[in-house]
């Protein structure tokens, strides 16, 4: 019978030391290796003071093998909300004359909180890449990030005719656009 040893017990007289690594070959050059996502925004901008509201937003991800369905769905949650703030609301101030930040500070930065973006959600296509890594995942970092803004743009264009080209989408960038209301 094999004796049982606690761990601290069994590295005490020396470092105890595990190491692996994972071997590729030529796989990233003979596949593509990315992610993709697509973004959908709906949006309701009122007609008289030209004030964006997300009404809800939808995140398609194709990442291989979720490992964690709760975390990743988390993250790219959260990546959604930033790219709503950079869409909407987050703006660097540069005084250009003296070549400072003049919002340096969170005291009057805007970003998103819950009541801002009533209804996200996400799905991941159910698939596995065999050829992505031995666990045949990958990454969902920058999914829920990249393509909001354009998906929010595309959304207020939708809603006003009015095509915003720099962000953010701040009413004095497309008030004076809107058509008239009756």
């Amino acid at each position: 019978m094999p004796h049982v040893f606690p761990l601290g017990q069994a590295a005490h007289e020396s470092e105890l030391v595990a190491e692996d690594t994972i071997e590729y070959a030529d796989v990233d050059k003979r596949y593509q290796q990315s992610t993709f996502a697509s973004h959908f925004v709906e949006v309701g901008v009122n007609g008289f003071t030209g004030e964006v509201r997300i009404r809800r937003m939808l995140a398609v991800c194709s990442a291989g093998r979720i490992l964690n369905p709760k975390t990743a769905r988390n993250q790219v949650i959260g990546a959604m909300t930033m790219g709503a703030g950079a869409a909407l609301m987050e703006e660097l101030a540069v005084d250009t004359r003296r070549g400072f930040f003049v919002n340096h500070d969170l005291a009057g930065y805007e970003v998103p909180v819950h009541a801002d973006i009533p209804h996200q959600d996400v799905i991941f296509l159910d698939e596995v890449d065999p050829l992505s890594s031995p666990m045949k995942a990958k990454g969902v970092g920058e999914l829920g990030l990249c393509g909001v803004a354009a998906a929010i743009a595309n959304a207020v264009y939708n809603a006003t005719g009015v095509r915003v080209r720099d962000y953010p989408i701040t009413l004095d960038k497309h008030l004076a656009h809107l058509p008239r209301m009756s």
